[in-house]
Formats: structure tokens, sequence, C-alpha cells
């Protein structure tokens, strides 16, 4: 678990950085994106591959390089089917992060027509905001 501690002079340099951060995530969003299609066009291509070589009775087996540590997989020579699932997965984590950095910069727009001079120190954990600590200067 990541834990993050930043200090913003005003509430616009929050909504700065909220919004440069939603930037970067939709940038990297569409570069996996991008690789996804890639993946996705080899994974057809080596599909086509094995059809044919089952017509010729060749037997499709299963690949056997996977590896299932305590805390991490390793997955050795990955085939198109198994780079796409995890690239899947990690697509739908990071756009689930860029929803949830747009719904809290939703909930603290209210924040944005202050008319009194703030200091803000914002928690990060995960790398979204959890706590917003205002103090008046």
């Amino acid at each position: 678990m990541s834990v993050v501690y930043r200090e913003f002079n005003n509430v616009a340099e929050f909504m700065k950085s909220i919004d440069d951060e939603l930037g970067e995530h939709r940038k990297k969003l569409g570069e996996l994106l991008r690789k996804l299609e890639e993946l996705r066009v080899k994974a057809e291509q080596e599909k086509k591959i094995k059809t044919v070589l089952s017509k010729l009775g060749v037997p499709e087996t299963a690949p056997q390089n996977i590896v299932e540590m305590k805390n991490v997989k390793l997955i050795m020579n990955p085939t198109p089917a198994q780079e796409i699932s995890n690239l899947e997965a990690a697509i739908e984590s990071l756009n689930a992060k860029v929803s949830q950095l747009t719904a809290i910069k939703k909930d603290l727009e209210v924040l944005g027509g202050l008319d009194v001079e703030v200091k803000l120190t914002v928690i990060y954990v995960e790398g979204l905001p959890k706590t917003v600590l205002i103090r008046f200067t």
C-alpha cells in the first residue's frame, strides 16, 4: 500500500494536480489500449495457426509457463492470450482509478468557490486522495 502526504498552497493548485494526474492516467490508458489491440492481432494470428495445425492432427498443449509465487505470478514467454488477459486487468484497474479520481474531483469542486485563504494537506492512498486537511492561513 502506498501512502503519500502532499501539501498545496491553495485549492486551485490541488485541483490542477488532480487534472494533471487525470491527464497522465488517460494518456497511459490510451497507450495500453493500443498495446492491447496489437496483442489481439497477434492472438488472432496464433489462433489461425493453431487451427491449421489441429486440422493436421497436431494436438494442442496447454502452456506450462506460469509460476505462482507467494505475492506475484511469473509468466515465462507468455502467449498472446496470457498477455491480453493480464493487460485487460491492468486497463480495468487504471480505468477504475480514472473514474474514482474524476468522482473525487467532482466532489471537491465545491472547494473552488472558497473566498478564504487556505492551505491543503492531502493524504493519498494508492494514488487517490483519501483525506483533505484544510488549514486557514
